[in-house]
Parts: structure tokens; C-alpha cells; sequence
């Protein structure tokens, strides 16, 4: 019987194939875009665990966003008696500024990321450097050549040389020492990419560090040791005794196989957005396999009514149709997978800065089997419910083939009498409500499937139908109003309308298929304005141009008074900070390790900045509990001898939330070594687009004194002042480091451009996708179209009239799916700004008329191009065939 199947299928498919032309395409588009995705996000799996050492910089990483303590020092120290071999990083960011510069250049300084390394760097991998040379003895050694020491030598990254106006062989200043740059730093093994670095990198030796005296009590450094064990060494052994001795103290110990976390769920994010992305242009696509399959039938009702007179009962005759559905669905598979892997080249150029800078594509065939197995399912799910008509069509009908079939169910019926016809042949036709209980099951697997979630998977189903239900509601407004309008009495603008909601003309559904392209542009193009409008243009007219971070407590008074030269007018805001981390919460520990990978485990795990305020901050709100108004006792200092033992605090709405504080709640803080237990008092709203200093937490008045303060400071800078008030701060404090806040900005904005471009490229091709989605719709009527234009030329209609004719319906049909489109895709990006990100919405209203525009000149495009040649056939030879 299968074999049956499959000659049958192979014979209607290949006397046929023209017809399935456009939906070998809608299947290609989805299943291209699937393969491309799946391909990137297995290139960037591989790269990542293919190079995890090197991407790590050891078999092992112990890092910490302070100074080791000497008990962790000796620990590690004694690692190297047990065989292993430890490099020692220090990271941190602070000013360069030439020393040496052309005599037109004004005095410059920049924001840099800071690396000094041993002599055993790198464990794994190499660094690049140009000119290429023997780098380790250029930055161990120091140098007598220089204006001044003590003089290193030193590497960086070409942006700098750019930004100071310097080239190779120039001299920078950092802290209190010289470095001479002996050549540009090309490549680092563990550094995988620069898209939200805060400046160019400086590469320097540990020894020159210390020689810079940028270092100081309370400074921000990230400290890292790196081992690389013997090749038999038991390391998971190894990982579980450090995080047991070390783990308490704030340490994170990671493995190979978890090199660059935040860089491996950046980029599985992104692959599992757009890859969702993709599974809706396949979906789209999807709509022109039903509408097809339901067109092909409606020509095949003869031979479907000959198989039944011969014998072939409904099962038979469907089982047939469903092989060539599967067959079809494997040819347009095939080549999306090709498309997909030609997309999949330009996808590195597409994300260019997010990626590492030797990333390589690597081939798998994996992906491209998945994606085609989600192709051959997606056209068995499009292709079951048209299929289910194939049991209406009786064996009598052989008899009387003059009768129209195809037309005979077929009613002009509002949408709501549609929907309950719908719904009473779900109530009483068991099999239709099966076949449709399956396709949900079956959408609702396949999404999971590609978003490798139940959750997401069951979010996204019930979103894209809300989405098609929508559109369809839309799309059947516009026609109910269009019913309500009289008709125009020109037959050019009556004969399109008409032709509109003629039977078997899919119009509804090749609106759908272009309104949700139209709807996913414009929806992605509202929340990027809105992203970019809050970045750029929404900060406070206020608010501070500088952040200014490790300014030491006998530099205050130094520091305010140069900028009172500069800026005598607005004084800066200097705030004391101390940096602790969790220990306890409601006496309960606090395990770094068990948050590891959560959604909200940040909060668990992270550094928090503290300081101590009398006031409330001009941007904060209370929301439960009240402000202090007395001070209080030092409870940092005194806590084991004052009868409160905790000090009062106040918490942040959002991060109360996720750590489970609520008023009177007790926690416990580490704030380098010293313990300190605090008390909620109030629960505050802040409002972080100020741009002004804000915490998660401040104490009491007192609350730390005696704690290692540094001061961070804002202020507010003419842009003619910025770069002297950096000199001038350069030259008589270069521990203390100035983040300008437009440059920070300025990189986030180029990394959300750059995210947009991949992400707006998908929803093109979901757009195209629609179009041609349109094109199989309009190809499956042909021969009725064909009839329709021959019998228009039989009684004088001339070719610009018809041609006018097809513009007008198609127009009508851009404008429709247009209207239903950009209307939701404005709902849905206000919606996902104002509920998900919480920020104001903004949108470029200007960009609405041209974008209905252009999606009504293309759905005129795009029927002209399908329909043209049909105004070549002579009539009389068709009307014969009558």
C-alpha cells in the first residue's frame, strides 16, 4: 500500500510540479532561516568548548573583585608544590594620556582596560602582537630610554593610538610610571571580544603594576589566577576543595568547560531569539503551503472523485495526498537547507563586534538535518486541515463534472457567523477535532523543540496564534467595513472590490501572511527607537556628564578643588562607598555556587557598593517603611557590644523583591572581612534613568565609619572643558579614573545597532516570506484568474484596464495587511517597552505613512509579477476549454 502511496504522490508531483514552485519557496525561506540560525548557534557551541582553555586561559580560574587575602595567597601559592602551574592576572581600568604626541595635539587622555600579567602568561593559546616579536621580555624589562621612570614597556590596542594621536614607539603615562608601546596588541587568547569594553586595552606586566601606584585601599580590580594542572590531575577534585575553602570568601572558581559564561549565554540568547525568529518566517511560510495544498486540491477534485469510484475509500485517497505533502515538504526542506547554508556565511559580518575576532564558521551536518526535520513537520501541520476536505468530495461528482465543487460550501458569511460554523464542526466532527488538537500539539512541540523550553515553547505558540487571531480579526474589520461602503460605480474600483471576496481568492490569507511580516518590522522598529531615544535623548537635562570612581579620602578636598576651576558653578557630588558582598540572609548562608546561571542569581551573587546617607536621594521614592530622621549608633564598629546588633538599611524595591527582603527582614554583608548585620527600615523605588548616583542599599548615618571608604563623584562638564578637567585630574591623582557617561552610552547604542541588523535582516525575510506567500496564492487560482481574463477580453475589456484592474485588488490588499500590521506592530512594540523594559515608548510616527506605502507598492509589485503573463494568453482558446 506504501508503495502505492509513493508512485501516486511522485506521479501528481511530477505531472504538476510548476504549481508547488512557490511553495518550494515558502518551505526554503523558513527552512533557511532555521538552518542558519542552528548553524551559527552550533559554530559558536563549537568554538567555545573547542577552545575552552585557551578562551579560559587554564584548566582553572580563581577570580575576585578585590585584593586576595594572604590566607588565599598562601593557598594558592602552595598549588604549585602539588605540580601545577599558576599565572596571575590583575584587570582594571584607569586614564592613559601621552607623553610624547605631535607639538599641534593638544594634551589627551582616554579611559583604558587595564591587564598586567606574569611571565607565565598565557597557560594556553597565544597573544598576537604587530609588529610580531618575542613580546615577554618587552614588558618584564624595564627601560632606560624613556623621558622619565621608573619606564615599561607595553602593548595596546590600535584604537588608542587613534584617540591619543600617537603611534609605536610613543610614550603614555599610567599612574605614576612611563610606558613605552613597543607595538599593537592584536589578539589575546582570553579575550573573546571587545563589544562592551569601556576602552582600548593596555597590556602591561604585573611588576610595571605596581610601579604605577594606581592600586590603592578600596580600589575596583578584578584579581585572577589561572592554573593549568597535570594532564592526569583529578580537576573536578581540585574545583570541588577550592570552592569548599574559598567559596565563603567571594571567590568564583570556574572550570574549562564553563569558559567565558557571559559571553556563552549572551550568544545563547541571542541564537535561541532568533532562532524563534526563524521559526515564525517558517510558520509564515506555512500559511502558502495550506493555501496551496487547498488550491491544488480544489483542481484535483476529479481525480479524487475517479479513485473513490474506483474503489479508494477517504483514508486511501488522503494518505496519497499526505505522502506528496511529505515529499513536497522534503524537496522545499532541501533546498532551504541550502539557502541556509549560504545565509549562515554572512552572518559573522552581520555581528561583527559581538562575535570573538577570530571566530570561524564551522560546518555541521546536524543543524541542517534538524532544520529539515522542522520543515518536514511544519508542512505536515499546514497541510492536514486542507487535507480533511478530501472527505467531502463525493464519487458521484465524476458525473457531473460541470458543477463547481470547489464553489459549492462556499458562502459569503460574516466572521461571526465563520466562527461558529467553525466551531460546531469541531463539536461534531470528531476527526476535524482530533487533526486540530494535533496540529496545536504538534506547534506547540515545535516550538519547544527550537527554544529547547516547555515554557518558552508553550509562550510562543499561544503568542503567534494570539498574533494570527489578531490579524484575522483585523483583516475581517476591514472587510465588514468594506461590505458597509456602496460600491463604486466605476467598474475598474468595482470589479477589484469585488474580486477581493470572491470565493477560493485567499485574500485573508495572503493578509495574514503580509501582516505579520509588517508587524514584526514595525514592532522590532518601535522598541529599537524606543532603546535608542532612551540612550540618547531621554537622559535628564541634569544630569551628570562624569562618573568619577577610587578617589581616596585624602584626595576629596584635592579633587573638589579642581573642579571648582574648571566649573565654579556646579560643584561636584562625592558620595563615601565601601564594596561588600552577601553572606546571610535570614540567617540562612548565601551560596554563590547555587545561584550560578539564574535568571535573577545576580543579586545573590554580586558586588554591592554601600554607603551611608543622612537624606533621601532626590530620585528615590519610600514605598514601605519610613526614612530615618535620627542617627544612630555605629553599629560597624560596635555591633558585638551595642545591644541593637544590626545596623538599619535601606533596599531597592526590585532587589528586595528577588533576595526576599521585606521590612524588619535581617541580613548579613562581608565587607572585606568584617561582617556587618543590617536591619530593613524602608524599601525604595528609584528611578535609574536619572543618571545620578544611586545604590541598592544605603545605611544609616555612622552605620560605617571605620569601614575603607574610597568616594565616587559626578559632575557636570562643558564639552570644551572635558578633556583639560581630565588632564588636570591625570596629572595630580591618575589612581582616580573619569567615565565619561556619553561614550558608555555611545558603545551601548553601537552594540544595540549591531544586534538590530541581524535581527531586522529575519524579519525581512519574514516580509519576503509573506510576499511570497502571496505569490502561491495567487498562482494556485490561475487557471480561475486565466477564465476570468479571457471572458474580461471577450466583452472589450482592453490590457491597461485589466492591468488596472489587478493593481487596484492588489493594492486593496496591501492596504489592508499594511493597516493590520503597522497597527498591532505599534501595539506590540508599546507593549514591550512599557511592560518588559519599563521604559518610556517612543515612536516615529513619520515612518508609518511610507511604511504603508511601501507594503501596498509591493503587494501591487508582487501580484503584477505573478499575474502579468496571464494578460498574454489569447481568450478564445480558454474560452473553448468550456
Amino acid at each position: 500500500m506504501l508503495t502505492i502511496f509513493v508512485k501516486l504522490a511522485w506521479r501528481e508531483t511530477t505531472s504538476s510540479w510548476s504549481r508547488f514552485l512557490f511553495l518550494f519557496l515558502c518551505m526554503a525561506l523558513g527552512v533557511g532561516a532555521i538552518v542558519a540560525v542552528d548553524l551559527f548557534a552550533h559554530t559558536v557551541e563549537r568554538s567555545i568548548l573547542g577552545d575552552a582553555r585557551a578562551l579560559l586561559g587554564g584548566d582553572l580560574e580563581i577570580s575576585a573583585r578585590r585584593s586576595f587575602t594572604p590566607d588565599t595567597q598562601d593557598l594558592l601559592e602552595s598549588l604549585s608544590a602539588r605540580g601545577m602551574t599558576a599565572s596571575h592576572i590583575t584587570e582594571l581600568v584607569g586614564m592613559a594620556s601621552a607623553v610624547t604626541s605631535p607639538p599641534s595635539a593638544p594634551p589627551n587622555s582616554q579611559l583604558v582596560e587595564i591587564k598586567a600579567v606574569d611571565s607565565t602568561y598565557p597557560l594556553y593559546g597565544t597573544v598576537t602582537v604587530n609588529p610580531d616579536q618575542n613580546w615577554r621580555p618587552l614588558l618584564d624589562e624595564p627601560r632606560t630610554d624613556c623621558h622619565s621612570s621608573p619606564c615599561y614597556g607595553t602593548f595596546v590596542q590600535e584604537g588608542l593610538l587613534f584617540r591619543l594621536q600617537i603611534h609605536i614607539g610613543s610614550e603614555i603615562r599610567l599612574g605614576h610610571s612611563h610606558f613605552k608601546i613597543m607595538g599593537i596588541l592584536k589578539k589575546e587568547p582570553d579575550q573573546v571580544a571587545n563589544a562592551f569594553s569601556l576602552g582600548p586595552r593596555i597590556l602591561i606586566s604585573r611588576q610595571a603594576l605596581a610601579a604605577t601606584d594606581l592600586i590603592r585601599p578600596g580600589s575596583r580590580i578584578h584579581e585572577r589566577v589561572r592554573l593549568k594542572t597535570p594532564a592526569t590531575y583529578p580537576l573536578s577534585e581540585l574545583e570541588g576543595e577550592l570552592r569548599g575553602r574559598l567559596a565563603r570568601e567571594g571567590i568564583q572558581i570556574h572550570s574549562f568547560q564553563e569558559a567565558q559564561p557571559r559571553l556563552r549565554r549572551f550568544l545563547e540568547q541571542l541564537s535561541l531569539y532568533l532562532g524563534l525568529l526563524s521559526l515564525t518566517i517558517l510558520l509564515v511560510g506555512g500559511i502558502g503551503v495550506a493555501c496551496t495544498i487547498q488550491g491544488f486540491l480544489a483542481q484535483k477534485t476529479d481525480n479524487i472523485a475517479t479513485l473513490k469510484t474506483l474503489g479508494a475509500d477517504s483514508t486511501q485517497v488522503t494518505g496519497i495526498y499526505l505522502t506528496q505533502c511529505l515529499l513536497l515538504g522534503s524537496i522545499g526542506s532541501s533546498l532551504g537547507a541550502l539557502i541556509g547554508m549560504g545565509i549562515f556565511q554572512i552572518i559573522p559580518w552581520m555581528l561583527d563586534d559581538l562575535l570573538p575576532p577570530d571566530f570561524k564558521l564551522a560546518f555541521s551536518f546536524w543543524p541542517v538535518l534538524k532544520g529539515m526535520g522542522v520543515g518536514m513537520v511544519a508542512s505536515l501541520i499546514f497541510s492536514l486541515w486542507p487535507l480533511l476536505s478530501i472527505r467531502h468530495i463525493s464519487p458521484a461528482l465524476i458525473f457531473r463534472q460541470e458543477v463547481d465543487q470547489a464553489h459549492q460550501h462556499e458562502k459569503k458569511e460574516s466572521w461571526l457567523p465563520q466562527v461558529r460554523r467553525i466551531i460546531n464542526q469541531l463539536r461534531h466532527d470528531r476527526t476535524r477535532t482530533l487533526i486540530g488538537s494535533a496540529i496545536l500539539l504538534s506547534l506547540i512541540m515545535l516550538s519547544a523543540y527550537q527554544s529547547r523550553s516547555w515554557s518558552l515553547g508553550l509562550f510562543f505558540s499561544f503568542a503567534f496564534l494570539a498574533a494570527l487571531i489578531a490579524l484575522m480579526t483585523g483583516t475581517n474589520l476591514l472587510f465588514w467595513g468594506l461590505r458597509q461602503i456602496p460600491l463604486p460605480q466605476r467598474f475598474l474600483l468595482r470589479h477589484s472590490t469585488k474580486n477581493l471576496q470572491r470565493p477560493g481568492n485567499f485574500t485573508k490569507a495572503m493578509t495574514l501572511a503580509i501582516g505579520l511580516g509588517v508587524m514584526l518590522m514595525t514592532s522590532l522598529f518601535g522598541i529599537q527607537q524606543s532603546l535608542l531615544d532612551f540612550i540618547g535623548h531621554q537622559i535628564p537635562a541634569k544630569a551628570p556628564t562624569f562618573f568619577f570612581i577610587d578617589i581616596q579620602p585624602d584626595q576629596q578636598t584635592s579633587f573638589e578643588k579642581i573642579i571648582k576651576e574648571y566649573v565654579p558653578d556646579t560643584p561636584p557630588t562625592l558620595v563615601p562607598v565601601v564594596r561588600s558582598r552577601l553572606l546571610q540572609i535570614q540567617g540562612q548562608n548565601i551560596d554563590p555556587e547555587v545561584y550560578k546561571g539564574q535568571r535573577n542569581g545576580w543579586y545573590f551573587t554580586r558586588e554591592y557598593v554601600l554607603t551611608s546617607l543622612a537624606a533621601l536621594p532626590q530620585d528615590n521614592v519610600i514605598t514601605q517603611g519610613t526614612w530615618w530622621e535620627t542617627k544612630h549608633d555605629n553599629a560597624f564598629s560596635k555591633q558585638n557590644r551595642d545591644e541593637q546588633h544590626y545596623s538599619l538599611v535601606s533596599v531597592e524595591e526590585d532587589a528586595a523583591k528577588h533576595l526576599g527582603l521585606s521590612l524588619g527582614s535581617l541580613f548579613t554583608l562581608d565587607i572585606q572581612g568584617v561582617p556587618l548585620t543590617a536591619k530593613v527600615a524602608s524599601i525604595r523605588k528609584v528611578d535609574w534613568s536619572s543618571f545620578s548616583m544611586n545604590f541598592f542599599m544605603i545605611f544609616e548615618p555612622s552605620a560605617l565609619e571605620g569601614a575603607p571608604f574610597t568616594a565616587i563623584a559626578t559632575a557636570r562638564i562643558p564639552k570644551s572643558l572635558e578633556q583639560p578637567l581630565q588632564q588636570a585630574i591625570v596629572e595630580t591623582m591618575p589612581n582616580v579614573t573619569a567615565i565619561h557617561v556619553g561614550d558608555v552610552l555611545d558603545n551601548i547604542a553601537r552594540i544595540f545597532q549591531q544586534l538590530a541588523i541581524g535581527i531586522r535582516s529575519l524579519a525581512l525575510l519574514c516580509v519576503i516570506t509573506g510576499a511570497v506567500v502571496m505569490m502561491a496564492a495567487i498562482s494556485v487560482n490561475r487557471y480561475r484568474r486565466l477564465q476570468e481574463l479571457a471572458i474580461l477580453k471577450a466583452i472589450g475589456g482592453t490590457r491597461n484596464m485589466l492591468l488596472g484592474s489587478l493593481s487596484v485588488e492588489f493594492g486593496l490588499t496591501g492596504a489592508f495587511a499594511g493597516t493590520v500590521g503597522l497597527s498591532l506592530g505599534v501595539i506590540l512594540s508599546w507593549s514591550i517597552v512599557h511592560f518588559f523594559f519599563d521604559l518610556p515608548w517612543y515612536f516615529q510616527t513619520s515612518i508609518l505613512p511610507l511604511a504603508w506605502s511601501l507594503t501596498v507598492i509591493g503587494a501591487i509589485l508582487t501580484g503584477l509579477l505573478t499575474t502579468y503573463r496571464l494578460l498574454g494568453f489569447p481568450p478564445l482558446p480558454i474560452l473553448r476549454q468550456e
